[in-house]
């Protein structure tokens, strides 16, 4: 941190609403008392904890402010121009209770804590100063309360998990066990089963047609009753008519419709247990996908499949997937691994994925891109649509702004996701809009 001198100060220092409506006089007073200081990006203004010796204006750049809750950083604003930080603790006379980081290369005019009693003695300036403060609390209690909801549900849902990953588990035992005993199963239709698998089941609709007409014509003529309704599963097992009808001449009169009804039974019964075992294995995906976000509290830093986190998002957002939007992964060849937290991570992709499967332009395409670099791994995700106006892009980041209509977004995904990518994985997030692509990109380091 360097200190360096400010020809304008009181001009600076006009900028703010606190110090707005301060006479001359006592405006170059404070001036005279304070000093500029310079901050690199990424470094630290105040830490939470710290002393409350100072109250800082800033005069140029961006902050970050944000407060540890529960182990995780919660990013509670950003600050710009004109913005005044550390005005609580001054007040309060108590530590900081959070921590400022400069976003960007900034400026701050830093004012001592006697100045303060000097600034009620203003009535404006008061009360600018309890408009403020009242402003900041109600904004940072509203962060909180909502992160220790969100953990609160967290823990609810690991219960949950518990209880639908054991009847998933039990559903699968059972499938493979049924197979198991129908394979075994000697019954009637033996005579038939060597014919399974002897010709490729048509792809085109019409061929399917005229196989299975050709199937309950074979059936017709040896007398086998309502042939025509184990046609559709005969032909589903690759059944060839012409070895069909060899095999119904070697069986007598009586047990050709047993042999055909039980032969298409079994595959019947084995393509509802492939039903029933994809819907546990779908089920078992979404647990999978859930889990990170529901233990979160029990996680520490470890090595983060990317690849394998964004899939795990991608299922839990898959019912948001509209039928005319495709979603297309561009994934770099080599797996790509970084040091991270696996729960704050999928939190990420999930919200990032969540905004994109909203914004995307019907139809069109949401795009999912990871490029492994030496000491990156950069994760773009993209979709189509028109372009976000620049105002919006501005704000995008802050706390509690939203786009979607009321009740379908509570305006943290973004903010929460860059205190993630930003703070906790020292990583970088942007957002840009431009022919017709809108585009989060997040860069994570290998190596926090």
């Amino acid at each position: 941190m360097t200190i360096a001198p400010d020809q304008d100060v009181a001009a600076a220092l006009r900028s703010s609403r606190l110090f707005a409506h301060l006479p001359e006089e006592d405006l170059a007073d404070l001036a005279a008392a304070s000093r500029t200081v310079e901050l690199a990006a990424g470094e630290v203004l105040m830490a939470e904890g710290s002393p409350p010796e100072a109250m800082y204006v800033v005069l140029d750049g961006e902050f970050e402010v944000s407060r540890d809750v529960g182990g995780s950083a919660v990013l509670l604003n950003v600050c710009g121009a004109g913005d005044l930080v550390g005005e609580l603790g001054i007040a309060h006379r108590r530590p900081r209770s959070a921590t400022v980081r400069a976003r960007t290369r900034s400026r701050v005019q830093r004012i001592g804590a006697d100045a303060l009693d000097r600034l009620f003695t203003h009535p404006q300036s008061a009360r600018a100063m309890l408009l403020a403060a009242t402003r900041r609390l109600d904004r940072e209690e509203g962060l909180v309360r909502q992160h220790e909801r969100m953990a609160a549900l967290g823990a609810l849902s690991a219960g949950l998990l518990h209880e639908l990953n054991n009847p998933a588990s039990a559903v699968q035992r059972g499938v493979a066990r049924l197979r198991s005993l129908l394979a075994g199963d000697g019954g009637a239709d033996d005579p038939l089963r060597r014919l399974v698998g002897a010709v490729p089941v048509p792809e085109d609709p019409l061929a399917r047609g005229d196989a299975e007409r050709a199937l309950a014509d074979v059936l017709a003529a040896a007398g086998v009753e309502r042939g025509w309704t184990a046609a559709p599963h005969l032909l589903g097992l690759g059944v060839d008519p012409a070895s069909l009808e060899e095999a119904l001449a070697g069986l007598p009169g009586d047990g050709r419709g047993p042999a055909v009804h039980g032969l298409a039974r079994s595959a019947e019964v084995a393509s509802l247990l492939d039903e029933i075992s994809a819907g546990a294995e779908q089920l078992s995906r979404i647990v999978s996908g859930v889990r990170p976000l529901a233990y979160s509290a029990d996680q520490s830093l470890t090595e983060v499949d990317v690849h394998g986190s964004l899939e795990q998002a991608l299922v839990l957002l898959h019912h948001k997937v509209p039928a005319d939007v495709t979603v297309h992964r561009d994934l770099d060849p080599e797996p790509q691994v970084v040091q991270g937290w696996p729960a704050d991570l999928a939190l990420v992709w999930t919200n990032l994925l969540d905004n994109a499967l909203a914004a995307v332009e019907r139809p069109g395409t949401v795009t999912v891109r990871t490029r492994g670099k030496a000491d990156s791994v950069v994760v773009d995700i993209e979709n189509t649509g028109p372009p976000v106006p620049p105002e919006v892009l501005a704000r995008a980041f802050d706390a509690f702004f939203t786009t979607k209509p009321v009740g379908e977004g509570t305006g943290l995904g973004l903010a929460t996701s860059l205190a993630v990518v930003a703070q906790k994985h020292r990583g970088r997030l942007t957002l840009t809009s431009e022919d017709g692509v809108t585009r989060a990109r997040v860069v994570l380091p290998r190596r926090r």
